[in-house]
């Protein structure tokens, strides 16, 4: 089975991602593969030229710069995501036919239903929490303002949109442990007897 994960913004879906590679199985993680994408010369390039050279450091994307650039643009944001998503779903897909062998397999993605990727999976897993569990957490991890977690959140598809769309849902709002309980028990209905 493919099992497609993603999650409110600060909802712990890496958490659970990790608590899946704990178990075995393989995670393709659509973040890792961004950052790994964003790092090749010919993008740095197609970025530089459509963003200019504000967004380069080192001869890196300054990955910073450009969420802030975007973040309140949505014709710039779209710029950058007609760069990126092409290339990122590619890997994705080549990462799939490496690990075809695999019996599960788990495709971490962030903003899976907003682009439109379920068609990738065979059941999809939606992490949640409460709002204001979410706004913490999106404070501490990324030391931002309550106001700027709040914009942040309410930037994304809502977790009443995704609940429509998902097979599955956790509610992460609750310890680690609780959480690694519950995964647990997920993979064992859902994945370990999975042929």
């Amino acid at each position: 089975m493919i099992l497609g994960l993603t999650g409110g913004i600060a909802c712990g879906k890496s958490e659970v991602s990790k608590i899946f590679m704990e178990l075995g199985l393989v995670v393709i993680d659509a973040d890792k593969i961004s950052r790994d994408v964003s790092k090749k010369k010919e993008v740095i390039k197609e970025i530089e030229k459509e963003f200019g050279s504000k967004v380069i450091k080192n001869d890196e994307v300054n990955r910073e710069v450009l969420g802030k650039l975007i973040f309140d643009n949505k014709e710039l944001r779209e710029k950058l995501n007609g760069i990126m998503h092409p290339k990122i779903i590619n890997e994705i897909k080549n990462q799939i036919k490496l690990n075809n062998d695999k019996k599960n397999l788990i495709l971490d993605i962030p903003l899976l239903f907003e682009v439109k990727l379920e068609y990738l999976c065979d059941k999809t897993l939606l992490i949640i929490s409460n709002k204001e569990l979410q706004i913490d957490r999106l404070m501490k991890r990324d030391n931002i303002s309550r106001e700027y977690a709040i914009k942040k959140i309410e930037s994304q598809m809502s977790l009443e949109e995704k609940k429509e769309l998902a097979d599955f849902i956790i509610d992460n709002s609750i310890s680690r442990e609780e959480l690694k309980e519950k995964i647990i028990l997920f993979y064992n209905k859902y994945l370990k007897k999975n042929p």
